[in-house]
C-alpha cells in the first residue's frame, strides 16, 4: 500500500562528542551548529536543535531575527533588572510565589535597543535554512485567478514573457519594464506542522537564476525591499555590477553601496546570479562568488535602534514583492527561484504551554530578554514557526529542578550538551510490505541513500 511506502521519520545520525568530553570550548559546538542535547524536561531524551545562545549574553528574538548583547556591554541596572526578572522566573516556576511575570522596565528594553547587535548564521548554517518561497521551475500548470506567477508590470506592452520555465526579456523601449512576484508572499510558516494563525511576512529574502545574456548590452536589475527601505542589485552585460539604494523612485550616483567591474558576460554562457539582502547586508554573487556587498555592518547602531524600538511595538510592515527589471538589450533567465530567510516566531498568544505567567511569544521575545548565565545555552529549531525549543519550554526534570536557581527554564545547562551533529548515515527507512510481518507491521529496512548528507 502507500502507506508501507511512506519513509519512516527518525533519522540515525554522528554525534562529536569527544570535544565536549574533554572540555574543549575551541573544538566545541559554535553558534549556529546542529547540537543534541538532553531534553530538559526528561533528562532521558535526546533531542537535536541549532545553538543560537552562549553564555554570558542577553539574547532576544525580534522581527524573526536572533540579537544579541555581551553582558559586559550593559549597565550594572540593566543587569540586575534582568537577574531580578531571572529570579521571579525561578520563584513562578517552584510556586514560590503567583501571579505574572513582571514586565521589563522601558529603561532596561531602551539600553538593549542602542546595544543589540543581530547575529548572523555562518554560510553554511545560512545555506541550510532557506526556504523556498516561488520556484519558477515547478510553476502552476493552469494560471487561475490569485495563483503565483511572475507578472509583467507594464502588461502587454512588456518585453518580458514568463509564461514557460525561460523568462525572456527583449527590449521595447520602455522606461520602467519589470515583471514582479505576486500571488505568494514569503511568509513565516514552513510545509509540515504549520501553526494556526496568520505567520508575519518575511522581508529577507534571495533572488537567483541562471542569466543567459542575448549580447554585449543592457542590464538585468534585481529589487528587493525591507523596512520601508528599496534596494537593487544591477548586472550589466558589459560586466559592470552595483548595488544601490532607490529613495523616491531616483537612483543618484550618492546613494550606490558598492559598484565592481567584471570581465563582459559571454553572449549565450550561462553564469548564476544571486542577490539577497539578509541581516541588514545586501550581497551579490556571480557564478558563485560573491563579488559585492555592503560593509559587514551597513547600518549604524543608531539605526539598528531606531527599527528595534519599531518592531517591538508589532510586526513589520508587508514589504513590496521582489521585482527583476529589465534594462536596454536582450537576455534570458532560467531556474528562477525566491527564497526567505528562517523566521523564529510564535504568534504574541503562544506562551510556555503550561505556564500562564510566561511572557508572550515565548522565552527570549520581544518582551523578554534572555540572560544566559556562565552555564546556560539556547536552542532553537529549525522549523522555525512550530518548533517547540527554547522558547516554549515549560517543564524541567526532576535532576533539573534539584539545582533550583542554577536551573534556568528555556535553557539548556552544559552538562546536558552531548555533542555536534554532523552526519547522516542512515537516513529514515521505507517499510516493505512483501517482507513476513505481525500483523500490519513491517520493518522499515531500507534508507533513503539519496537523503545521506553533512549536516549544515
Amino acid at each position: 500500500s502507500d502507506e508501507n511506502r511512506k519513509a519512516e521519520k527518525g533519522d540515525r545520525i554522528l554525534v562529536l562528542k569527544w570535544p565536549l568530553a574533554i572540555g574543549s570550548d575551541l573544538l566545541g559546538p559554535a553558534r549556529w551548529d546542529v547540537v543534541v542535547f538532553k531534553d530538559p524536561s526528561d533528562g532521558k531524551t535526546n533531542f537535536i536543535k541549532r545553538l543560537v545562545g552562549f553564555p554570558g549574553e542577553v539574547l532576544q528574538i525580534i522581527d524573526g531575527d536572533v540579537y544579541t548583547v555581551p553582558l559586559e556591554d550593559l549597565s550594572e541596572h540593566a543587569l540586575s533588572e534582568l537577574d531580578q526578572l531571572r529570579h521571579e522566573k525561578y520563584e513562578l516556576r517552584e510556586g514560590i510565589r503567583s501571579g505574572r511575570l513582571r514586565a521589563v522596565p522601558a529603561e532596561v528594553l531602551s539600553e538593549l535597543d542602542e546595544k543589540l547587535k543581530i547575529t548572523r548564521k555562518t554560510p553554511a548554517a545560512q545555506e541550510s535554512l532557506w526556504f523556498t518561497v516561488y520556484d519558477h521551475d515547478h510553476a502552476p500548470r493552469t494560471l487561475d485567478a490569485g495563483q503565483p506567477r511572475w507578472l509583467a508590470g507594464a502588461g502587454d506592452e512588456s518585453g518580458w514573457d514568463a509564461s514557460t520555465r525561460w523568462v525572456r526579456f527583449a527590449d521595447r523601449g520602455l522606461a520602467s519594464d519589470y515583471i514582479e512576484l505576486v500571488g505568494k508572499q514569503a511568509r513565516a510558516t514552513s510545509s509540515y506542522n504549520i501553526h494556526r494563525g496568520r505567520a508575519p511576512v518575511v522581508s529577507d529574502l534571495r533572488v537567483r537564476f541562471v542569466l543567459a545574456p542575448a549580447g554585449r548590452d543592457g542590464a538585468c536589475r534585481v529589487q528587493l525591499e525591507k523596512l520601508g527601505r528599496t534596494f537593487e542589485a544591477q548586472i550589466n552585460m558589459d560586466g559592470t555590477v552595483r548595488l544601490s539604494e532607490r529613495r523616491d523612485g531616483s537612483l543618484p550616483d550618492g546613494f550606490v553601496m558598492a559598484e565592481r567591474k567584471l570581465p563582459p558576460f559571454e553572449v549565450g554562457k550561462l553564469v548564476a546570479i544571486s542577490v539577497e539582502n539578509i541581516d541588514y547586508r545586501l550581497a551579490l554573487r556571480v557564478g558563485g562568488e560573491e563579488v559585492l556587498t555592503s560593509s559587514d555592518d551597513p547600518d549604524s547602531q543608531a539605526y539598528y535602534g531606531a527599527n528595534l524600538k519599531r518592531l517591538r511595538g508589532g510586526r513589520a510592515e508587508s514589504p513590496a514583492p521582489p521585482r527583476i527589471y529589465g534594462d536596454d538589450g536582450d537576455f534570458e533567465l532560467t531556474h528562477l527561484v525566491v527564497e526567505r530567510d528562517s523566521y523564529y516566531y510564535h504568534a504574541t498568544n503562544h506562551r510556555a504551554l503550561s505556564l500562564p505567567w510566561a511572557p508572550r511569544g515565548g522565552w527570549a521575545s520581544a518582551e523578554s530578554p534572555m540572560l544566559l548565565r556562565g552555564h546556560e545555552f539556547f536552542m532553537l529549531g529549525d522549523n522555525t514557526a512550530a518548533s517547540k525549543d527554547s522558547r516554549l519550554w515549560d517543564l524541567a526534570a526532576a535532576h533539573l529542578r534539584a539545582r533550583g536557581e542554577a536551573f534556568q527554564l528555556g535553557t539548556v545547562p552544559r552538562d546536558q550538551l552531548i555533542g555536534k551533529a554532523f552526519f547522516v548515515y542512515w537516513p529514515s527507512g521505507h517499510r516493505l510490505s512483501w517482507l513476513p510481518s505481525l500483523g500490519s507491521w513491517h520493518w522499515p529496512i531500507v534508507p533513503d541513500v539519496g537523503r545521506m548528507r553533512w549536516i549544515r
